[in-house]
This record gives structure tokens, sequence and C-alpha cells, in this order.
């Protein structure tokens, strides 16, 4: 696979990560609205925030890497 490959499809998870993060939050706040547990919601949301780091930190890399003379 070919490094602008490996960013596009890095860019992918990136775009695809927020999106689960931005749903995971508000479902998170359906739950306080009804005033049911968050729990389990709460850590689950921080594992996606994790792997959203990594993600972002995978593509950072792929682009310096990118960048550099040849």
């Amino acid at each position: 696979m070919a490094l602008a490959d490996d960013i596009e499809m890095v860019r992918g998870h990136v775009r695809l990560g927020r999106r689960h993060i931005a749903q995971q939050r508000g479902r998170i706040t359906e739950l306080e609205r009804l005033e049911l547990p968050t729990a389990k919601a709460l850590e689950f949301l921080e594992l996606l925030e994790s792997m959203q780091d990594f993600h972002e930190l995978h593509l950072s890399r792929l682009l310096e890497k990118a960048a550099r003379p040849v």
C-alpha cells in the first residue's frame, strides 16, 4: 500500500472516530436527561477518545513522513 493510500485510510478512521465520539456524547446526554446510569457509557467514551488519539497521532506521523524530502 502506498503512503498516500495509508494517509487516506487513516483520515477515514479519524473522520469515523469523530462521528462515533459525537454519537456517544449524544447518548450520554440522553441518558443524563432520562436520569439513567452513565458510568459504562462514559467508560466507552474514554475508550473511543483514546483510540481517536491513536488515529490522530498515526495520521500526524504519516503526514510528517509524506512531507519529508525523498
